[in-house]
Protein backbone atom coordinates (compact mmCIF):
# COMPACT_ATOMS: atom_id res chain seq x y z
CA UNK A 1 0.00 0.00 0.00
CA UNK A 2 2.82 2.40 0.87
CA UNK A 3 4.54 1.70 -2.44
CA UNK A 4 1.33 2.39 -4.34
CA UNK A 5 0.83 5.70 -2.49
CA UNK A 6 4.43 6.70 -3.23
CA UNK A 7 3.92 5.98 -6.94
CA UNK A 8 0.61 7.87 -6.91
CA UNK A 9 2.14 10.97 -5.29
CA UNK A 10 5.18 10.87 -7.58
CA UNK A 11 3.06 10.66 -10.71
CA UNK A 12 0.56 13.26 -9.46
CA UNK A 13 3.36 15.75 -8.84
CA UNK A 14 4.97 14.81 -12.15
CA UNK A 15 1.71 15.57 -13.97
CA UNK A 16 0.33 18.48 -11.97
CA UNK A 17 3.41 20.63 -11.44
CA UNK A 18 4.40 20.96 -15.09
CA UNK A 19 4.02 23.78 -17.62
CA UNK A 20 2.17 21.42 -19.96
CA UNK A 21 -0.53 20.71 -17.37
CA UNK A 22 -1.06 24.39 -16.66
CA UNK A 23 -1.28 25.06 -20.39
CA UNK A 24 -3.94 22.34 -20.76
CA UNK A 25 -5.84 23.59 -17.69
CA UNK A 26 -5.73 27.18 -18.94
CA UNK A 27 -6.97 26.17 -22.38
CA UNK A 28 -9.80 24.15 -20.82
CA UNK A 29 -10.76 27.09 -18.58
CA UNK A 30 -10.84 29.40 -21.60
CA UNK A 31 -13.09 27.06 -23.60
CA UNK A 32 -15.37 26.46 -20.61
CA UNK A 33 -15.64 30.19 -19.89
CA UNK A 34 -16.64 30.98 -23.46
CA UNK A 35 -19.20 28.18 -23.71
CA UNK A 36 -20.73 28.79 -20.27
CA UNK A 37 -21.21 32.52 -20.80
CA UNK A 38 -22.73 31.82 -24.21
CA UNK A 39 -25.13 29.28 -22.66
CA UNK A 40 -26.16 31.79 -19.98
CA UNK A 41 -26.87 34.39 -22.65
CA UNK A 42 -28.91 31.86 -24.63
CA UNK A 43 -30.87 30.97 -21.49
CA UNK A 44 -31.54 34.63 -20.69
CA UNK A 45 -32.77 35.19 -24.25
CA UNK A 46 -34.94 32.05 -24.21
CA UNK A 47 -36.48 32.99 -20.89
CA UNK A 48 -37.45 36.41 -22.23
CA UNK A 49 -39.16 35.05 -25.34
CA UNK A 50 -42.78 33.91 -24.74
CA UNK A 51 -43.37 30.27 -25.66
CA UNK A 52 -46.49 28.12 -25.74
CA UNK A 53 -46.48 26.54 -22.29
CA UNK A 54 -42.74 25.80 -22.35
CA UNK A 55 -40.98 26.28 -19.03
CA UNK A 56 -37.27 26.81 -19.46
CA UNK A 57 -34.93 25.13 -16.98
CA UNK A 58 -31.48 26.47 -16.18
CA UNK A 59 -30.30 22.91 -15.66
CA UNK A 60 -31.56 21.71 -19.04
CA UNK A 61 -30.25 24.63 -21.08
CA UNK A 62 -27.08 25.65 -19.24
CA UNK A 63 -25.84 22.84 -16.98
CA UNK A 64 -26.49 19.95 -19.39
CA UNK A 65 -24.78 21.83 -22.21
CA UNK A 66 -21.89 22.66 -19.86
CA UNK A 67 -21.51 18.99 -18.92
CA UNK A 68 -21.47 18.06 -22.62
CA UNK A 69 -18.72 20.59 -23.35
CA UNK A 70 -16.79 19.36 -20.32
CA UNK A 71 -17.00 15.80 -21.63
CA UNK A 72 -15.75 16.83 -25.08
CA UNK A 73 -12.82 18.63 -23.46
CA UNK A 74 -12.02 15.59 -21.28
CA UNK A 75 -11.99 13.29 -24.34
CA UNK A 76 -8.95 15.20 -25.62
CA UNK A 77 -7.47 16.63 -22.41
CA UNK A 78 -7.22 13.41 -20.36
CA UNK A 79 -5.09 11.53 -22.95
CA UNK A 80 -2.84 14.60 -23.12
CA UNK A 81 -2.44 14.46 -19.34
CA UNK A 82 -2.05 10.68 -18.94
CA UNK A 83 0.35 10.27 -21.87
CA UNK A 84 3.29 10.69 -19.50
CA UNK A 85 2.27 7.98 -17.04
CA UNK A 86 4.18 5.17 -18.75
CA UNK A 87 5.23 6.43 -22.20
CA UNK A 88 7.39 9.12 -20.62
CA UNK A 89 9.01 6.54 -18.36
CA UNK A 90 9.89 4.41 -21.38
CA UNK A 91 11.26 7.40 -23.23
CA UNK A 92 13.38 8.61 -20.30
CA UNK A 93 14.67 5.07 -19.55
CA UNK A 94 13.25 5.05 -16.00
CA UNK A 95 10.79 2.32 -16.98
CA UNK A 96 13.43 -0.40 -16.55
CA UNK A 97 14.20 0.86 -13.04
CA UNK A 98 10.49 0.75 -12.24
CA UNK A 99 10.22 -2.85 -13.44
CA UNK A 100 13.16 -3.96 -11.28
CA UNK A 101 11.90 -2.17 -8.16
CA UNK A 102 10.33 -4.28 -5.37
CA UNK A 103 6.73 -3.40 -6.27
CA UNK A 104 4.11 -5.47 -8.02
CA UNK A 105 2.56 -4.62 -11.38
CA UNK A 106 -0.76 -4.06 -9.60
CA UNK A 107 0.79 -1.49 -7.27
CA UNK A 108 2.42 0.27 -10.21
CA UNK A 109 -0.73 0.60 -12.33
CA UNK A 110 -2.97 1.40 -9.34
CA UNK A 111 -0.60 4.15 -8.18
CA UNK A 112 -0.34 5.59 -11.67
CA UNK A 113 -4.09 5.41 -12.19
CA UNK A 114 -4.91 7.32 -9.00
CA UNK A 115 -2.12 9.82 -9.67
CA UNK A 116 -3.49 10.48 -13.15
CA UNK A 117 -7.06 10.61 -11.81
CA UNK A 118 -6.23 13.23 -9.18
CA UNK A 119 -4.59 15.42 -11.82
CA UNK A 120 -7.41 14.96 -14.36
CA UNK A 121 -10.15 15.66 -11.81
CA UNK A 122 -8.71 19.16 -11.51
CA UNK A 123 -10.21 19.86 -14.95
CA UNK A 124 -13.58 18.61 -13.66
CA UNK A 125 -13.18 20.87 -10.61
CA UNK A 126 -12.58 23.87 -12.88
CA UNK A 127 -15.75 22.98 -14.78
CA UNK A 128 -17.71 22.66 -11.51
CA UNK A 129 -16.79 26.19 -10.45
CA UNK A 130 -18.97 27.75 -13.17
CA UNK A 131 -22.39 26.37 -12.15
CA UNK A 132 -21.33 26.57 -8.50
CA UNK A 133 -20.71 30.29 -8.91
CA UNK A 134 -24.06 30.65 -10.67
CA UNK A 135 -25.80 29.57 -7.46
CA UNK A 136 -25.12 33.09 -6.14
CA UNK A 137 -27.51 34.67 -8.65
CA UNK A 138 -29.48 31.81 -10.24
CA UNK A 139 -31.76 29.00 -9.13
CA UNK A 140 -29.96 25.73 -9.95
CA UNK A 141 -31.12 22.34 -8.71
CA UNK A 142 -28.20 21.39 -6.44
CA UNK A 143 -29.18 17.71 -6.43
CA UNK A 144 -29.14 17.48 -10.22
CA UNK A 145 -25.89 19.45 -10.32
CA UNK A 146 -24.12 17.09 -7.89
CA UNK A 147 -25.51 14.03 -9.68
CA UNK A 148 -24.26 15.37 -13.02
CA UNK A 149 -20.77 15.94 -11.66
CA UNK A 150 -20.63 12.52 -10.03
CA UNK A 151 -21.35 11.17 -13.51
CA UNK A 152 -18.74 13.29 -15.30
CA UNK A 153 -16.18 12.40 -12.60
CA UNK A 154 -16.78 8.70 -13.27
CA UNK A 155 -16.44 9.37 -17.00
CA UNK A 156 -13.14 11.12 -16.27
CA UNK A 157 -11.97 8.08 -14.29
CA UNK A 158 -12.77 5.82 -17.26
CA UNK A 159 -10.80 8.11 -19.59
CA UNK A 160 -7.83 8.02 -17.20
CA UNK A 161 -7.87 4.20 -17.15
CA UNK A 162 -8.01 4.15 -20.96
CA UNK A 163 -5.20 6.72 -21.16
CA UNK A 164 -3.08 4.63 -18.79
CA UNK A 165 -3.58 1.54 -20.95
CA UNK A 166 -2.71 3.43 -24.14
CA UNK A 167 0.35 4.89 -22.44
CA UNK A 168 1.51 1.38 -21.54
CA UNK A 169 1.32 0.22 -25.16
CA UNK A 170 3.83 2.61 -26.67
CA UNK A 171 6.92 4.64 -25.85
CA UNK A 172 5.66 7.34 -28.22
CA UNK A 173 3.82 10.11 -26.42
CA UNK A 174 2.00 11.20 -29.57
CA UNK A 175 0.85 7.65 -30.30
CA UNK A 176 -0.45 7.33 -26.73
CA UNK A 177 -2.52 10.52 -27.07
CA UNK A 178 -3.97 9.48 -30.44
CA UNK A 179 -4.89 6.00 -29.18
CA UNK A 180 -6.47 7.48 -26.05
CA UNK A 181 -8.64 9.88 -28.05
CA UNK A 182 -9.69 7.10 -30.45
CA UNK A 183 -10.64 4.77 -27.56
CA UNK A 184 -12.61 7.56 -25.85
CA UNK A 185 -14.50 8.45 -29.01
CA UNK A 186 -15.18 4.77 -29.70
CA UNK A 187 -16.96 4.40 -26.36
CA UNK A 188 -19.20 7.34 -27.27
CA UNK A 189 -20.08 6.25 -30.79
CA UNK A 190 -20.44 2.57 -29.96
CA UNK A 191 -24.21 2.75 -29.71
CA UNK A 192 -24.48 4.39 -33.14
CA UNK A 193 -23.91 1.00 -34.73
CA UNK A 194 -27.19 -0.29 -33.32
CA UNK A 195 -29.04 1.63 -36.04
CA UNK A 196 -27.90 -0.95 -38.60
CA UNK A 197 -28.38 -4.02 -36.38
CA UNK A 198 -31.49 -6.19 -36.32
CA UNK A 199 -30.40 -8.21 -33.29
CA UNK A 200 -32.10 -7.07 -30.08
CA UNK A 201 -29.36 -8.72 -28.01
CA UNK A 202 -26.60 -6.91 -29.88
CA UNK A 203 -28.46 -3.62 -29.59
CA UNK A 204 -28.88 -3.99 -25.82
CA UNK A 205 -25.21 -4.95 -25.37
CA UNK A 206 -23.91 -2.02 -27.42
CA UNK A 207 -26.29 0.40 -25.70
CA UNK A 208 -25.04 -0.78 -22.32
CA UNK A 209 -21.41 -0.37 -23.43
CA UNK A 210 -22.04 3.18 -24.65
CA UNK A 211 -20.66 5.63 -22.12
CA UNK A 212 -23.08 8.37 -23.17
CA UNK A 213 -26.20 6.53 -22.03
CA UNK A 214 -24.76 6.03 -18.56
CA UNK A 215 -23.67 9.66 -18.21
CA UNK A 216 -27.10 10.87 -19.34
CA UNK A 217 -28.74 8.98 -16.49
CA UNK A 218 -26.59 10.91 -13.98
CA UNK A 219 -27.45 14.20 -15.69
CA UNK A 220 -31.14 13.40 -15.22
CA UNK A 221 -30.50 12.79 -11.51
CA UNK A 222 -30.75 8.99 -11.62
CA UNK A 223 -27.87 7.38 -9.73
CA UNK A 224 -28.28 3.95 -11.30
CA UNK A 225 -26.36 1.11 -9.69
CA UNK A 226 -25.80 -0.47 -13.13
CA UNK A 227 -24.15 2.75 -14.39
CA UNK A 228 -21.86 2.95 -11.36
CA UNK A 229 -20.87 -0.70 -11.87
CA UNK A 230 -20.26 0.05 -15.56
CA UNK A 231 -17.77 2.83 -14.85
CA UNK A 232 -16.00 0.89 -12.09
CA UNK A 233 -15.79 -2.17 -14.36
CA UNK A 234 -14.38 -0.08 -17.22
CA UNK A 235 -11.71 1.38 -14.92
CA UNK A 236 -10.80 -2.04 -13.50
CA UNK A 237 -10.62 -3.58 -16.99
CA UNK A 238 -8.22 -1.04 -18.46
CA UNK A 239 -6.12 -0.86 -15.29
CA UNK A 240 -5.92 -4.67 -15.34
CA UNK A 241 -4.86 -4.64 -19.01
CA UNK A 242 -2.21 -2.05 -18.19
CA UNK A 243 -0.91 -4.33 -15.45
CA UNK A 244 -0.71 -7.25 -17.90
CA UNK A 245 1.33 -5.10 -20.31
CA UNK A 246 3.75 -4.14 -17.53
CA UNK A 247 3.94 -7.74 -16.33
CA UNK A 248 4.76 -8.94 -19.86
CA UNK A 249 7.57 -6.36 -20.02
CA UNK A 250 9.14 -7.90 -16.91
CA UNK A 251 9.41 -11.26 -18.67
CA UNK A 252 11.17 -9.90 -21.74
Amino acid sequence: MKSMINIMMRDFKGLFFTPMFYFIASLCAFLLSYSYVRNLIDFAYSSGVPSAGIKYSLHQIVVVSHISITNIILIFAVPAITMKLISEEKKSRTYDLLLTSPVTSTQIVAGKFFGGLCASLFIVFISFLYPLGSLLFADIDLGLLLSSYIGISLVCAAYVAIGLFCSSLSSSIIASVIMGVVFNLALWFLSQGTVYSESDLLVSIMDHMSIGDHLFSFVKGALKFSSIVYFISACCLFVFLSGRVIESSRWR
